[in-house]
């Protein structure tokens, strides 16, 4: 409240007996004037002159104002601002988060926000947050909090507010909040009943948005576990829309980050549909990541059932694709083509006639040359490859061969004279040291049934051999891991064939060159023949342990829990790794991306796990990357779910007509965040310490200005009408 006084140096019976003379001295001037001048001019000059005399007057008197204001030094206020899950939320999905909404307002690294500007106004204010069952002072790392899923207990934290104890007291409140109160004993209504008792009121800034909430969800519908390489595929979502209203709703089918179909729909309220997938022929065997998703709708509840996920393994085909590959002709080729003529098995073969000429058997095959494409074996099943052919492939290629095997699943069968092949291909070639043979004789073969002939019979009276008076190569070493199946009978180090599971595929090694001889001994090693190469060549084609495993996640995990990122490694030697490198990439909703260190667990060897938070609702995806002392790098892609499982998520909608309710109740003004600016001023107590602010009006210059401008002009006027 403001009130006008005289600051008048002496006796006001002065300013009277002043204020007289100069009246009197005015109507003498003017009765003179009056004679002397025309009426016209004796008005202008007669008014000029009283203006300027009363203003003399008024600077004389020193007339102030006085007004009575809170004393900033003897009252604080409390910011107050919800952290619980609900203000993790955003009301629409192109809008901002409810707590990053707040915190434009309320954190003091940002320069133009309301906190900062009216801090310069009142002396102390305090900044308070509140989650669950806790009240705490608000802190940088606090605008994570909401994160945590925790529940709201609105009225309690009200209370905790108004029975602290302080020096100063508190003058008014100003909450932030979305209006949610799910836990806690008493209620918010409640607790603006006991501020109006104290006289203080609770200003309610509300953040969040009106409108329907509601919430779509899909998975998948009876997903089968297993499917066949080269068969159709068919996949079926079950899509649920829980809103009042129909919705438009697109739907996507990926294989890991490959879109395989994209449908748009409209779905009534409360509907349920079956939508079925275009079928899918998935050409390569091995564990593949299919995902049904759901494109962002405003007003969805929880966005975690918005996708699934389901690891489908693909088996082998019954259609076996077999690429036969060498640098000379062979007699053995016709004989393998032959015997894998049935229709189980399609050959197709590349072979070095002369210098310039090459024989191509099968489709998408050059017709001059080796193939250049690093990816060229992917669409093959199994690759029966010449070891002399590697000097006359490219470095690309042969490095690719690996990846072909451990990532696609092949099955690679070496042949031919190893010269330098270990240094080129390392483990997936299974033997480390190698002995020539020409025998003059031929020598018997031990063929043993696992893993190849398990459900063969009569393979212990096989009579395999080495032909005798040709040349050999029998693995003397092989890998750790490696097996050999076809052995020197009477001497097992020497072998014929090893085999080995590498990665998601099979690779072997097969020393006779001359083997098409047995297929001419007579008809009871010519059917040998046959079961030995098709039982080798199915094996190959079916794919084995994988080096990289990951767990089944198929249920969302809670959001703002902790949980372990696990993957299982296994070395070269196909053994628990203990010295591997492993970094995980995780890219989730909101651009989310972190990389995390993955160490050895201590509850299982080749077991690697590391702590991980996530912070938003919705699907991840996590990029293993494995690194080996050797250099040797594996990659392994998983995805989990994340969602909403506190009792916060029930409702979240926003409750404006309960905190208009609250503001009132407690004498306070209600506010959409929206609607904040910088220069909004609080409500506070009527009660509260003031001090007077004094405003001088005589010391103010627009008052100088003006009586200079009356003089000026009065003597103007007088000197242009010829008067003095």
């Amino acid at each position: 409240m403001a009130t006008i006084g005289f600051d008048w140096p002496f006796s006001f019976i002065w300013l009277l007996v002043g204020g007289s003379f100069l009246l009197v001295s005015l109507f003498l001037h003017g009765r003179s004037l009056y004679k002397a001048a025309p009426k016209p001019e004796f008005f202008t000059l007669i008014g000029a002159r009283l203006i300027f005399i009363c203003l003399l007057i008024f600077l004389i008197a020193r007339p102030f104002f006085e007004r009575m204001k809170p004393d900033p030094s003897s009252i604080r206020m409390a910011c107050l601002l919800d952290l619980s899950g609900s203000m993790h939320l955003r009301d629409r999905s192109d809008s901002f988060r409810r707590i990053d909404q707040a915190r434009s307002h309320l954190d003091i690294d940002v320069a133009d926000a309301w906190i900062n500007g009216i801090g310069e106004s009142y002396g102390l204010i305090q900044r308070y947050g509140f989650a669950g069952d806790e009240l705490f002072a608000l802190r940088q790392n606090s605008w994570s909090v909401p994160e945590l899923g925790k529940s709201t207990a609105l009225g309690d934290a009200l209370l905790k507010l108004a029975d602290e104890e302080h020096p100063v007291p508190l003058a008014g409140v100003v909450l932030f909040s979305d209006g949610r109160n799910n836990h806690g004993s008493v209620s918010p209504l409640d607790a603006g009943e006991r501020f109006r008792e104290l006289g203080i009121p609770i200003n309610v800034i509300g953040v969040g948005q009106k409108g329907e909430r509601g919430n779509v969800s899909i998975r998948f519908l009876d997903p089968p576990a297993q499917s066949k390489a080269k068969e159709d595929l068919f996949l079926v979502a079950e899509v649920a829309n829980q809103f009042k209203k129909s919705q438009s709703i697109c739907v996507r089918l990926f294989e890991d980050d490959r879109v395989l179909e994209t449908l748009d729909i409209t779905m009534g309220s409360e509907e349920t549909r079956a939508i079925r997938f275009s079928p899918f022929t998935p050409e390569g065997q091995g564990k593949r990541n299919f995902r049904v998703l759901i494109d962002p709708l405003s007003g969805d509840e929880d966005p975690a059932d918005d996708v699934d996920v389901r690891v489908i393994v693909v088996r082998p085909p019954d259609l076996f694709s077999v690429l036969y590959l060498s640098n000379q002709i062979r007699p053995l080729y016709p004989f393998l083509k032959r015997a894998l003529g049935g229709d189980r098995f399609q050959v197709s073969a590349i072979v070095r006639l002369g210098e310039k000429t090459f024989h191509s058997r099968g489709g998408n095959l050059p017709s001059e040359g080796y193939p250049k494409d690093p990816d060229f074996w992917m669409q093959y099943d199994v690759v029966l490859l010449d070891l002399e052919c590697l000097p006359e492939l490219n470095a690309t290629q042969v490095d690719s061969l690996n990846p072909y095997v451990r990532k696609r699943g092949g099955g690679l069968l070496f042949f031919g004279f190893p010269s330098g092949a270990r240094e080129l291909l390392g483990g997936v070639l299974p033997g480390t040291k190698f002995e020539d043979l020409r025998p003059k004789q031929s020598l018997s073969l031990e063929v043993l049934p696992d893993p190849l002939f398990t459900d063969r019979k009569r393979v212990d009276g096989w009579k395999t051999f080495l032909p005798g008076g040709t040349h050999s190569s029998l693995v003397s070493k092989k890998n750790p891991a490696a097996l050999g199946v076809v052995g020197l009978k009477g001497n097992r180090d020497l072998s014929a064939l090893v085999l080995q599971a590498y990665g998601s595929g099979k690779s072997a090694y097969w020393g006779s060159m001359q083997d098409w001889k047995r297929a001419l001994a007579d008809e009871d090693r010519a059917k040998e023949f046959i079961v030995f190469w098709q039982a080798l060549v199915e094996w190959l084609g079916s794919g084995s342990v994988e080096r990289a495993r990951l767990p089944s996640l198929e249920k969302p995990i809670p959001r703002g829990k902790s949980m372990d990122l696990e993957i299982e490694i296994l070395g070269a030697d196909f053994e628990p790794s203990l010295d591997a490198m492993v970094e995980a990439n995780v890219s989730g909703p909101d651009g989310y991306i972190r990389k995390l260190q993955l160490y050895p667990g201590s509850g299982r060897a080749g077991l690697y796990a590391g702590l991980f938070k996530p912070p938003f609702s919705g699907s991840y995806k996590i990029t293993y990357d494995v690194r080996f002392p050797d250099g040797e790098k594996l990659r392994e892609v998983g995805y989990i779910r994340v969602g909403e499982s506190s009792r916060e998520s029930i409702d979240l909608r926003y409750a404006e007509r309960d905190l208009k309710m609250l503001a009132s109740t407690s004498g306070g003004e209600f506010l959409s965040i929206s609607d904040l600016t910088k220069d909004w001023i609080p409500r506070l107590s009527d009660s509260l310490p003031m001090v007077s602010r004094r405003d001088d009006l005589a010391s103010s210059w627009p008052l100088a200005l003006v009586l200079f401008l009356a003089g000026g002009m009065e003597w103007i006027w007088r000197r242009k009408g010829g008067l003095r």
